[in-house]
C-alpha cells in the first residue's frame, strides 16, 4: 500500500574511500555545500594513506569508520549498516572521486517520489569531467514516462551505479544489503536491479552528479579486474527475478561467450579459472541489516 513519508527524513552520505586525497576533499566539499543540508556525513576509509586517515580524523562533521579493503561492495555494505544504526531514512551513496552539484539532494528531495513509502530509490544523472552523460541508470519502458516526464522530471529506472543514488533504508531493510563477496563490478547493477525489481524507483533528471573517474587500463590485462568481472556475472543471473529456464539460459550464453572469447585468442587464458568458479563455486547469499 502507497503511503506518505513524514516531512523530517534524515538523509545520510556515505562516501566510500581509498587513496584519492584531493578529489576525496572535493567530494566532502560538495557534500558539505548541498542546499538541503545532510544530517550526517558518513565516511569509509578502506585505504592505508596516512595522510588521508589524518585529514579523516580532524573532521569535526564527518562519522568516519575505518576497515581493510573489502571492495566497494563490502565498503557500501558497511555504510549503508551504519546509517541504518543511526536511524537514517534515506542513504546517499557515492564514490571519492564524484562531485553532486549543490542542489542535487534538494532536487531529490523535492520530487514527489521522495516523500512516497513505495519508492525504492532515487538516483542522479551522471556526467564526467566534461560534462557527458555517461553511467547513468538504465531507464524503464519508455511507455511507463513519456507523458510525465516533463512534470515531474523523473525517469523509472531498472539499476543504476552508486554514485549519487538516495536508496530508502526502508527498501534495504526489506530487500538487503549489496552482496559483500562480490568485491567490486556488478554488486551496484545487482542491488539496485533487485531494488527496483520491487519497488519503483527513479532518476531525477535535474540532479546531477560529476564523476571524474580516471582512465582505466583494459579490463582483460588486469586478473585483478577481470576475474570478479567473470564471476559475479553467474550470481547476478541467478538472484535476478527470471525465471529458473531463463537463468540456466543466460549461464550458458555467458560460458560460450568467454570461452570463445578465449579459444579465439581475444580473451587471456586466465578468463576460465572464474569461469569455472563462478559457475560452480560462486554462491553468495543476500545478507539483511541486523
Amino acid at each position: 500500500m502507497t503511503g506518505k513519508r513524514n516531512n523530517n527524513q534524515s538523509v545520510a552520505a556515505v562516501v566510500l574511500t581509498m587513496k584519492r586525497y584531493e578529489k576525496l576533499k572535493i567530494t566532502i566539499d560538495s557534500l558539505r555545500n548541498q542546499t538541503r543540508k545532510l544530517d550526517e556525513i558518513i565516511v569509509v576509509f578502506q585505504g592505508t594513506s596516512e595522510k588521508i586517515k589524518h585529514w579523516l580524523e580532524q573532521q569535526e562533521d564527518i562519522t568516519l569508520h575505518i576497515q581493510e579493503n573489502v571492495g566497494s561492495a563490502g565498503g557500501f555494505s558497511t555504510g549503508m549498516q551504519l546509517a541504518i544504526d543511526k536511524g537514517h531514512d534515506w542513504v546517499w551513496v557515492t564514490d571519492d572521486d564524484a562531485f553532486p552539484e549543490l542542489d542535487a539532494l534538494q532536487n531529490m528531495v523535492s520530487s514527489k517520489h521522495f516523500n512516497n513509502t513505495e519508492t525504492g530509490f532515487l538516483t542522479c544523472v551522471v556526467v564526467d569531467a566534461e560534462g557527458r552523460t555517461y553511467m547513468s541508470p538504465v531507464p524503464d519502458d519508455a511507455n511507463k514516462w513519456y507523458g510525465n516526464v516533463l512534470e515531474d522530471k523523473c525517469l523509472p529506472i531498472i539499476s543504476s551505479a552508486w554514485p549519487g543514488c538516495l536508496i530508502a533504508t526502508n527498501a534495504i531493510k526489506a530487500f538487503g544489503l549489496p552482496v559483500k563477496e562480490y568485491f567490486f563490478y556488478d554488486e551496484d547493477v545487482e542491488f539496485t536491479t533487485r531494488v527496483a525489481r520491487q519497488r519503483p524507483s527513479f532518476c531525477v533528471i535535474d540532479a546531477v552528479i560529476n564523476h571524474h573517474q580516471e582512465p582505466a587500463s583494459s579490463l582483460w590485462l588486469s586478473p585483478e579486474r577481470y576475474k570478479p568481472y567473470v564471476r559475479n556475472k553467474f550470481s547476478t543471473i541467478r538472484l535476478s527475478g527470471d525465471p529458473a529456464w531463463k537463468k540456466i539460459a543466460k549461464q550458458l550464453v555467458w560460458i560460450m561467450k568467454i570461452t570463445g572469447s578465449v579459444v579465439v585468442g581475444k580473451k587471456p587464458i586466465g578468463a576460465l579459472v572464474p569461469l569455472v568458479t563462478g559457475f560452480l563455486f560462486f554462491w553468495p547469499k543476500i545478507k539483511y541489516p541486523h
